[in-house]
């Protein structure tokens, strides 16, 4: 495992002002001993060995938790290292893991499935403070597993998705750092696009607890015809399209309207079916011909701001506080 290199960023960053997103996508081991199951145990393994090897008459319980110590204290190192490396060099970045946190709430087949993170799952993230302190914004994945297709569960599933990176935002005290979860307008690893009531289920449910934005990633395997780009773009002008365009002005609409425009709105627990989706009866969205823009009209009514008002609440921007965001200051 070869450390991040100054050279690395240069060619990977080249602009030395720039301010976008600053993903590291490392997924060959975890910084918890408790999270290298499967595949990854391998990591443990090794891990366990080295110390055995070292000290030979050492109890399996003396080694494992030497093992577990080492390994944990190399992966901060090695992750907290690199996160300050990249802020050094591009200050403006805001660096941060892909899929950090996760919530492993894979458990799919229960017939009990709340999405909750499953029992211990939180304490361990509580263990990476260090990781969420170092990192500018948190990067969690929504992407819908196929499993899911048809069940009603996706809301369930990436609701305590993206809530756990809230709460790891709230719990090194934090509250305004980024979550900008990573999406896909296909269910994972297949070519079946998303429908409507899944965008709401991920994209919808990502910006009603506030988030900063959403990454949407496709695969190459999506993008590899004519046929399949043509069939992405069919998507996008009838169905993404649309819906980004009515979730992102209910967002903006929003902030004006509750926040001073210096904060978001975020969804209050007592209403946890909210969505930032704008009233049918207040607004409509004119599809356009020849690749112009979408046109959204109408206007917010009195209803609909007391609404949004009774549905959220302000998540301020970083400088700014107060019920409203209406007030400067840390």
């Amino acid at each position: 495992m070869r450390p991040f290199s100054p050279e690395d960023i240069l060619v990977a960053i080249p602009e030395s002002d720039f301010s976008g997103l600053a993903v590291i996508d490392w997924e060959a081991w975890r910084p918890r001993w408790a999270f290298n199951w499967g595949t990854k145990d391998i990591y443990r393994q090794h891990s366990r060995a080295l110390v055995r090897g070292q000290h030979p008459d050492w109890p399996a319980p003396r080694v494992e938790a030497t093992a577990r110590d080492q390994f944990q204290e190399a992966a901060k190192a090695w992750m907290a290292g690199t996160l300050k490396l990249g802020e050094a060099m591009r200050p403006r970045g805001l660096w941060g893991f892909y899929g950090f946190p996760d919530c492993y709430n894979y458990d799919f087949l229960s017939p009990n499935y709340t999405g909750q993170c499953p029992p211990g799952i939180g304490a361990q993230n509580d263990q990476l403070g260090w990781l969420w302190g170092q990192s500018r914004a948190l990067y969690p994945s929504i992407y819908m597993p196929a499993e899911l297709e048809g069940t009603g569960k996706g809301q369930m599933y990436v609701r305590h998705r993206v809530g756990e990176a809230f709460r790891m935002a709230m719990s090194v005290g934090d509250p305004s750092l980024p979550v900008l979860p990573y999406a896909q307008i296909f269910y994972d690893k297949t070519n079946r696009f998303l429908p409507l009531d899944e965008l709401e289920h991920s994209l919808g449910e990502s910006a009603a607890q506030g988030a900063a934005g959403v990454v949407l990633w496709v695969s190459w395997e999506n993008t590899k015809t004519k046929e399949s780009c043509q069939a992405i773009k069919e998507y996008v002008d009838t169905t993404l399209g649309p819906f980004i365009l009515n979730m992102t002005s209910g967002a903006l609409l929003c902030s004006q309207a509750l926040c001073s425009g210096h904060g978001r709105c975020a969804r209050r627990p007592s209403h946890p079916e909210a969505l930032l989706i704008l009233n049918p009866a207040s607004f409509s969205i004119q599809l356009t011909r020849g690749g112009r823009p979408l046109t959204l009209q109408g206007a917010l009514s009195l209803e609909d701001q007391m609404q949004m008002a009774v549905d959220f609440q302000c998540r301020c921007y970083r400088g700014w506080k107060g019920a409203r965001c209406e007030q400067q200051g840390m």
